[in-house]
């Protein structure tokens, strides 16, 4: 069973290209994206189409092999959190994994700093911890609380799709064949996995 541990996690993405930092961050981002586009039909807040085209930017310059440039969404990240007086959603935290996760992945980009990417991760797990917590009214202060979280299925689908993602991204820096060989691959991927997080999500409601 993988547990989260955010500093081995960080340490790892040290020892990775800044680049191979951001495609671990923005694969994060984007397997949240889906509970995102949900929230956004059920409230009506936000915008599920600037999570887009943000997330669409940051695959296109790590396809590139770009990095360093500064993201609007860094500076406009907190205008979809939702305000003051907005009616509860069980999906609120959700969203705002997606959109810290997103703004880890913007700051990746700029700074290229494995903290940043380390955080994205945390927000992949929050959320499949809120998730397993809610739908399995789980209470923290119960003894073995923390492993029947650990224990849920997608909940160990994410760890473990974190850790196989960083370990491709060493194996791509020892063989020297270059980040943008495999970034159409961790697109996809990322996008289906997302998808698949639907019908939990979809429980909440």
């Amino acid at each position: 069973m993988v547990k989260f541990d955010r500093q081995l996690l960080k340490d790892r993405l040290e020892g990775v290209s800044p680049l191979s930092r951001l495609l671990f961050a923005v694969a994060v981002a984007e397997r949240l994206y889906p509970a995102y586009k949900l929230f956004f039909e059920k409230t009506g807040w936000g915008s599920a189409d600037y999570l887009r085209e943000t997330l669409d930017h940051l695959w296109e310059s790590a396809l590139r092999g770009q990095i360093g440039s500064e993201e609007p969404f860094v500076s406009d990240y907190e205008s979809l959190f939702l305000g003051e007086g907005a009616k509860w959603s069980p999906l609120n935290p959700l969203s705002e994994n997606a959109v810290v996760a997103l703004t880890c992945a913007c700051q990746c980009q700029q700074s290229g700093d494995a903290e940043n990417a380390a955080w994205a991760a945390a927000q992949g797990y929050e959320a499949v911890d809120y998730l397993a917590h809610t739908l399995g009214k789980i209470d923290f202060n119960a003894p073995a609380a923390e492993a029947r979280i650990l224990q849920t299925e997608y909940v160990q689908a994410e760890l473990q799709q974190q850790l196989r993602d960083i370990t491709e991204l060493e194996k791509v820096g020892r063989d020297g064949s270059g980040i943008e060989s495999i970034v159409e691959t961790f697109r996809n991927r990322a996008a289906s996995e997302g998808l698949t997080l639907i019908p939990v999500v979809t429980a909440l409601c």
